[in-house]
């Protein structure tokens, strides 16, 4: 059974209670410098005067601040696509145009100990809090953060959704957690050398995001990632990082459907099939920048307990990905944003062309063989998806990216005597604004 938090807690009213937070924190704060008169506590000579609160425009968006130590970071990003089918698995296009996503985000620090993040999405019409959370920083090898984030399991999941290489994530992605109400510990050891990541959520279904609500699912989940080369002299060996990621839960109820790159279901399991026990990941993963160039690959193998009905199963799930990225202009490939060395300025002089990214990526996702015919319709649902996928990114400025993506995913089914779904190809185009 679902523990609903109360109605007074939705979406709108969360974002109405944080923007009248937001604009009256400044007041409030600076309310507590008392005046000097007869009746006040006069300020002793030499005392440092109150800081005046102060607001800034500029590339980092709106950033407040009302007092020394507490900030408040208003910007955001947007993204729109158009996605043009050849085809799609039930052998039929559907060209479309959304908003992908559309996420203002709230971020700041409190008294200096405590950062907070609050970041809705408005995108594919479809209204939720996608972020929401406080974080205790005192210890800085042990920070608590508290509310719903990204589980550490996936790689390619934590970066952000504005510096993925093309414009949708992997397969892989598709078997391991996204978003979660939760409780993490997360820190660095050796210079930044080895960080980690482990906590408590409530969530447990593969590839899915979670509600702004507490599930009745305990899950476990962490990962350890090293650099061992990070603060050496070793400079083609700096961005080079390999770890692990995992979870553990034990999950009752449905469970989600596995997607292509461009949203279209190529398996679920059957109406009557329900997860019913131990619920486990296991993610290897490593990336590797140099230069122009960079290179990023993962693993994820999902085990369930699954039951239909008496039938009673382990069902393992696999699969793994590998992409590669140059920087046609020069600038430093990077997990995280890439920024172009010269903005877009054609008027200015023809180098002035912002940066160009061209990316090629390989997946593949395998459900486990024992699924079918017991949890899943074996001439409606795909054994395999295998994608492969290569696009262009334009970065005009730090604020302005344009992809360009061509993706084609094949499909097979557990046996050959049964017809293949219709292999899915798309041409996706995006483009990103930042503020």
């Amino acid at each position: 059974m679902k523990v609903r938090l109360p109605h007074f807690l939705n979406l709108r009213n969360f974002g109405r209670l944080f923007m009248a937070v937001a604009f009256l924190l400044p007041t409030a704060l600076k309310a507590q410098v008392v005046p000097a008169s007869s009746d006040a506590t006069p300020v002793q000579a030499g005392s440092p005067a109150p800081t005046p609160p102060v607001i800034k425009a500029g590339s980092d968006g709106l950033i407040l601040t009302p007092s020394e130590g507490t900030t408040l970071q208003i910007h955001g990003y947007l993204q729109a696509d158009d996605r043009m089918f050849s085809a799609n698995p039930k052998g039929a296009s559907f060209d479309t145009f959304l908003f992908r996503r559309i996420r203002p985000q709230f971020e700041g620090t409190l008294f200096h100990e405590v950062d907070y993040r609050f970041m809705p999405d408005f995108g594919q019409y479809n209204p939720q809090i996608q972020e929401a959370y406080i974080e205790l920083k005192t210890i800085h090898w042990a920070r608590l953060r508290v509310g719903k984030f990204k589980e550490p399991v996936g790689l390619e999941v934590d970066k952000s959704d504005r510096d993925l290489a093309l414009a949708e994530r992997s397969l892989v992605s598709d078997l391991v957690p996204l978003r979660y109400m939760g409780a993490m510990v997360q820190g660095s050891f050796v210079s930044d050398s080895i960080t980690y990541a482990f906590g408590y959520f409530n969530g447990s279904n593969d590839g899915s995001n979670g509600s702004f609500e507490w599930l009745p699912a305990n899950e476990f989940a962490g990962r350890v990632f090293f650099l061992p080369f990070g603060k050496t002299k070793l400079t083609p060996l700096r961005n080079f990082g390999f770890g692990l990621g995992g979870s553990a839960a034990h999950q009752h109820g449905t469970i989600a459907g596995l997607k292509t790159v461009a949203q279209s279901t190529f398996f679920k399991y059957s109406s009557s099939t329900l997860s019913n026990g131990q619920h486990s990941r296991i993610s290897p993963q490593a990336y590797y920048y140099a230069g122009p160039i960079g290179l990023m690959a993962e693993y994820a193998l999902s085990s369930a307990d699954l039951v239909n009905k008496l039938n009673h199963a382990n069902v393992n799930n696999q699969a793994w990905e590998i992409t590669g990225s140059i920087m046609l202009t020069g600038e430093q490939n990077a997990y995280h944003a890439i920024r172009p060395r010269r903005n877009f300025e054609p008027m200015r002089r023809w180098t002035h062309l912002g940066a160009v990214e061209f990316v090629a990526r390989y997946s593949n996702l395998r459900v486990g063989a024992n699924a079918f015919p017991l949890f899943a319709n074996p001439t409606t649902a795909a054994q395999e998806a295998a994608e492969r996928g290569f696009g262009v990114n334009w970065y005009l400025n730090r604020f302005v990216k344009l992809t360009t993506d061509l993706e084609q995913t094949s499909f097979t089914m557990s046996s050959k005597s049964i017809p293949a779904l219709h292999s899915e190809t798309v041409l996706m185009s995006r483009v990103q604004l930042a503020f």
